[in-house]
């Protein structure tokens, strides 16, 4: 039927979630070398090709990893992260970033009908 979701087996989500982590530490590796150059681009696209053939639950964890990895390249690369500024910019990031989730698997569901 085509109104189902795909059934996914345990090894498929293990495989997706391994995957996403390990290419958003390589853009947290990235967003660390290049330092004040965003590279904000290249993690929403790394969050609407994983909700994209994915699920959003694993679109979500892909987000939370993100802000992970955003976090831990601004703190080593000693950008002040205890200013309100910083703070007000991460979670409207972290906002945006779900908004796209979910607005991608809006996006397919609706294409797929």
């Amino acid at each position: 039927m085509p109104d189902t979701p795909p059934e996914y087996s345990i090894f498929h989500v293990i495989k997706a979630i391994v995957l996403t982590t390990v290419i958003i530490a390589l853009l947290g590796y990235l967003d660390y070398i290049t330092g004040e150059i965003s590279i904000d681009i290249l993690y929403i696209f790394c969050v609407c090709v994983v909700t994209w053939f994915t699920n959003t639950v694993i679109g979500i964890i892909c987000v939370m990893e993100i802000m992970l990895a955003k976090t831990t390249a601004d703190y080593y690369d000693h950008i002040r992260i205890g200013s309100h500024l910083y703070e007000w910019n991460a979670f409207t990031y972290l906002f945006m970033c779900l908004v796209i989730c979910l607005l991608v698997r809006r996006l397919k569901t609706a294409l797929s009908r």
